[in-house]
Formats: C-alpha cells, structure tokens, sequence
C-alpha cells in the first residue's frame, strides 16, 4: 500500500512554529537580552562585596548633602545653575546615549511625548523627569525604564528618598565611587526600597518611560547626587507645582500615610 511522506520540517518552519509559540513579551525579551543584562545590577555581585568587606571608602550621601552651600542659597536656583553652566557643557561626563537607564543610576531627560499624553491615564506629566533607575523591564508593549521621579515628590521628601536607597545600597555605591566606576548598575530592589520609604508617599513617584521617547539623557555620579537633588523640573505639562504637591498629599491620605511635605528632613535622613 502506498504510504504518505511526511513532509520534512525545514529551518523556517521552525522558526515559524517557534515565534508563533512566543509570546510578544518574551520576544522582546530576547532582542534586548544584551541591553537589558548589561543595565542591571548583580545582586550576587552586591552580597560578594558585604561577605568579603572589599573596601569601599567611607562617602556619605547625607553629610555631602547636609554640608552642601546650596542649602541655605536657594538650593534649586543654585542647582539649575549648575546644570546649564557645567553639566549640560561637560558632554563626555554627562551625556548617556543608550537608550536603557541602567539600574541604581540617576538620570534627567527631556520626555515631552508621553504615549498616553492628553488621554485620562496622562492627564499631566513632568516633561523633565529626575529619575532613579530600578532598570529596564520587559512588558507585552515592549522595554520599558522604570523609576521614581523624585520631581514628583515635595523637595524634602525627594533628599530623604534618595539618601534612603543609597543607605540601603551604599557598600555597592561605595564600590563604584572608591574603585572608580561610578557609572555601573547597581542592583536596587522595588520592594526593599518600598518597605522602608511607603510612610513617604513615595510610591506615587514611580513611573515608566518609552526608551525611544527620552531625548537629551543626562546621567549623574553617585558624587553629584548631593547636587543633582536640588535640580527642580523645568516645567510641568498641565499642572502646576502647587497642584502636584495637592496630588501627592491626596495620595497619603488615601493610603493612610500622616507624612507632611514639611517634614524635618535633616533629623529624618
């Protein structure tokens, strides 16, 4: 009796079979594996450095803060001062050009074209984020970076939240700053970070960014975070300062968070 071949599955084929397999969410995944891998941070690399106590120096985020002249010059005046006069002049130690944030990090962008500008999910923005990077993450509408943009919180709150995450990261921060290579991820953990600064308010600052819609990525050394901190927004789209810090506050008070935007940072920090 004559029997049917079977037809020979070619390389295409399966490929074929594969893809339709895949979802879109690991397809992205395995075209940006090397940009996703080379942004984020080594947590085993992290534990190495406490277990073996590899010197890092002794930097403190919080005294370089607290004994910053600007305090008591208008801070943010003084701070976008110096982002225009020096940073924006100094491209080789400022400039980022790829396009993931890497973890830990701390970056400003331009961001003028939200994907859901003008619609009921966007309905205001800040089109100069000041953003500290949890990494890149990988969703079914493609990479996204995803961060707290301390510039919306009160400014306060914004010194408390980051010398909180350096303190709970300082050993690798202190690595970078010591050895070097302070511009390298650090492997910085949401929910760790969340445990210790949720009675802030600050989980109202997160926010996720379209890579290919930041334009004029800046990115600051651990060194420079005791000024960067200071830099305010240079504009907001469809709110206003005073009417964010409103925002905010509905926001604690919804969560049943007691925290003011006055409080006293320095005893706090």
């Amino acid at each position: 009796m004559y029997q049917r071949k079977k037809n020979k599955k070619t390389i295409n084929i399966i490929l074929d079979d594969f893809v339709k397999e895949t979802t879109q969410k690991e397809k992205y995944a395995q075209k940006y594996s090397h940009s996703i891998s080379s942004a984020t941070g080594d947590k085993e690399f992290a534990r190495k450095l406490k277990k073996l106590k590899v010197r890092t120096g002794r930097f403190s985020l919080r005294k370089e803060i607290l004994n910053n002249p600007w305090i008591n010059k208008r801070p943010a005046s003084q701070a976008l001062k110096w982002l225009f006069r020096e940073v924006f002049q100094d491209a080789k130690n400022y400039k980022y050009t790829k396009r993931l944030l890497y973890q830990g990090g701390l970056f400003i962008f331009e961001y003028h074209n939200p994907k859901y500008k003008d619609t009921s999910v966007l309905p205001w923005f800040d089109k100069y984020p000041l953003v500290l990077s949890l990494g890149p993450r990988v969703y079914e509408t493609g990479v996204r970076n995803l961060g707290f943009n301390l510039h919306l919180l009160p400014p306060r709150i914004r010194i408390i939240t980051l010398c909180y995450i350096f303190e709970l990261y300082k050993t690798t921060y202190r690595f970078g700053i010591y050895y070097k290579k302070d511009i390298h991820p650090v492997a910085v953990d949401y929910y760790n970070i969340i445990k210790v600064l949720e009675p802030y308010g600050v989980k109202f600052s997160v926010r996720m960014y379209i890579p290919q819609r930041q334009k004029q990525i800046v990115h600051f050394t651990t060194k420079d975070w005791h000024k960067a901190i200071f830099i305010p927004s240079r504009g907001y789209y469809d709110i206003r300062a005073k009417k964010l810090i409103k925002e905010w506050r509905s926001y604690c008070k919804k969560e049943g968070l007691t925290v003011n935007e006055k409080v006293n940072w320095k005893s706090a920090i």
